[in-house]
């Protein structure tokens, strides 16, 4: 198909919250980008100058030069057609169905070897509707599940409420997902944005939202082998963000062993987990990522002269910190013996 990796961006959000307008609107907006969308179902569509010109197979080829494939039983028979497929593109959107966990579908961009030859995951964006936005939180766990693993947040129709309103919402978004870009837009309307090219997913970007968990420490903890933690919940919710920082370095071998057993464990709680590692013996940074029950290394810079340190934060539903941080202690090497 082609030489090189293309970037996919997957568009979560409940029913109604202005997904199909988000589409529209990305292609307005990089008429240089030639877009291959995959729809749940191509009835449902609804793109601007979509009149179909070609199709092949499940693949219609639309006059604005974009290409809709209605997404099959199986994610990854879907893609292959589009793999195999003769036409071109260099962008694939995914929009994801209303009551739709994304978890599933960013997996197979992270761990299918055949998609992860031909894709690169950009970044997972969810529309929330504004006015209606708290309410389906306590009556669909779905959406609370779209907005833990956004990286992107639009805050659609605020013109439908107050400006305090749309504080608070941030502010309860947040209190699940510190690291997502908030944007509180109408009409989902990007053109101030960056929504496309963000690659969220990169080594590079996972460092650097791990390294924004700030507030660490602050709980009293005098003992200095405990980890400073800092915890942000939500009463009106089950998700939150646990984050983890300890002087020193894991042991690699006791550390795998662990992070297979606990994310098996807990794969129907923990939705995402970023950190940035010290291994013994290892001279790099290891950036680590997670979601659900798959999880990545990736090789960043040497640590040099700088003090080793292992950070992590977890995001997820009744994450017992308590056990956790026993956990990661059991996880690092002896001082005596780094020394």
């Amino acid at each position: 198909m082609h030489n090189e990796r293309l970037p996919v961006t997957i568009i979560t959000g409940f029913l109604g919250a202005g997904k199909t307008t988000l589409l529209n609107n990305i292609i307005a907006k990089y008429p240089q980008k030639k877009f291959a969308i995959i729809e749940n179902e191509f009835g449902e569509i609804g793109i601007d100058g979509g009149l179909i010109v070609g199709s092949n197979e499940n693949i219609f080829e639309l006059n604005n030069g974009c290409i809709c494939c209605s997404l099959q039983e199986d994610f990854s028979t879907t893609i292959e057609a589009l793999i195999e497929s003769p036409f071109e593109f260099n962008h694939l959107l995914v929009e994801t169905t209303g009551i739709a966990n994304p978890d599933t579908i960013i997996n197979s961009f992270l761990m299918t070897e055949k998609i992860v030859k031909n894709f690169i995951l950009d970044s997972t964006i969810c529309v929330v509707d504004a006015q209606h936005m708290e309410d389906l939180i306590a009556d669909q766990p779905e959406v609370l599940k779209q907005l833990a693993v956004a990286d992107t947040v639009l805050i659609n129709k605020a013109d439908s409420v107050h400006a305090d309103y749309l504080q608070r919402l941030q502010t309860k978004i947040l209190s699940f997902n510190y690291s997502a870009a908030i944007h509180s837009v109408s009409y989902a309307n990007i053109s101030e944005i960056s929504i496309l090219d963000v690659f969220a997913f990169s080594g590079e970007a996972v460092k650097k939202s791990t390294l924004a968990f700030h507030h660490l420490g602050g709980m009293g903890l005098s003992d200095k082998k405990e980890p400073l933690i800092r915890k942000k919940r939500d009463l009106n919710h089950e998700i939150m963000n646990e984050g983890f920082q300890m002087d020193g370095s894991f042991d690699f071998q006791k550390f795998n062993f662990w992070i297979k057993a606990y994310m098996f464990i807990n794969r129907s709680s923990i939705l995402r987990i970023k950190g940035i590692i010290s291994f013994h013996d290892v001279e790099e940074k290891v950036v680590f990522q997670a979601v659900k029950s798959n999880y990545l290394f990736e090789i960043g810079e040497p640590w040099g002269d700088e003090p080793r340190f292992c950070k992590m934060v977890f995001i997820g539903k009744k994450i017992n910190s308590k056990e956790l941080d026993e956990n990661l202690h059991e996880l690092m090497v002896d001082k005596l013996k780094e020394a």
